[in-house]
């Protein structure tokens, strides 16, 4: 063999070796998918290893292309109420919970989709778990948003209409308030909005699921 031509054999095995590690970046241990199994059966479990998969493919596209990914993911999983699926009235499941039962309402697509993006890279700052009125069914509905910049028209994560769209496309919906892991925001169509003061709006859901995610690490 050449030395040129042994050259490009050891750059490819190289090139090989790089994709197969960059790929393993993402893992859900053995527990979590035996207790998804078991509670849930099979699918649940190959629905979060489908999970790790998409994770470990779109780690390096852009932040439009995996804003993307996971919204089309996640909403493939079927609508349901939170009374019908936890016979609660209201009950913020955590990404492993939505996915092993494959069932939910708007929060548990939006969290799935929030900490699913938040596990990629995409910064606090950037993305948002949203507060709106959804006008043509006159009650409160929550979407993702994401901001390019803190002054940008927001796009729209959303199970209902679940193309992407930037807000000022999505006439039916009002916009509320914005909040995630740091800051509350009255929210806007364009730009954040003013901060809003903590204990001003109670977000005790999202309190307990954050306690909820940190019991299932432990």
């Amino acid at each position: 063999m050449r030395k040129s031509t042994f050259l490009y054999f050891i750059l490819f095995l190289l090139f090989l070796q790089t994709n197969i590690y960059a790929k393993e970046v993402y893992f859900i241990d053995n527990a979590t998918l035996e207790l998804a199994e078991k509670n849930h059966g099979e699918k649940a479990r190959q629905r979060m290893i489908s999970l790790v998969k998409l994770l470990n493919t779109i780690q390096n596209k852009t932040e439009l292309e995996k804003l993307k990914y996971i919204n089309d993911f996640f909403n493939a999983i079927t609508y349901s109420s939170d009374l019908k699926v936890w016979n609660k009235k209201d009950y913020w499941a955590t990404r492993e919970e939505f996915l092993s039962i494959d069932q939910g309402d708007c929060e548990d697509y939006v969290i799935a989709k929030y900490f699913s993006l938040r596990q990629l890279g995409l910064s606090n700052e950037k993305i948002f778990l949203t507060y709106v009125k959804a006008i043509k069914y006159r009650q409160s509905h929550m979407i993702l948003t994401y901001y390019e910049n803190k002054n940008s028209i927001p796009l729209i994560l959303d199970n209902i209409v679940q193309t992407i769209l930037p807000a000022s496309k999505r006439k039916d919906l009002l916009p509320l308030f914005n909040f995630n892991g740091e800051k509350i925001y009255m929210a806007k169509q364009r730009g954040l909005g003013r901060v809003v003061p903590k204990g001003k709006i109670n977000l005790k859901q999202w309190s307990n699921l954050i306690l909820k995610i940190k019991r299932e690490k432990t």
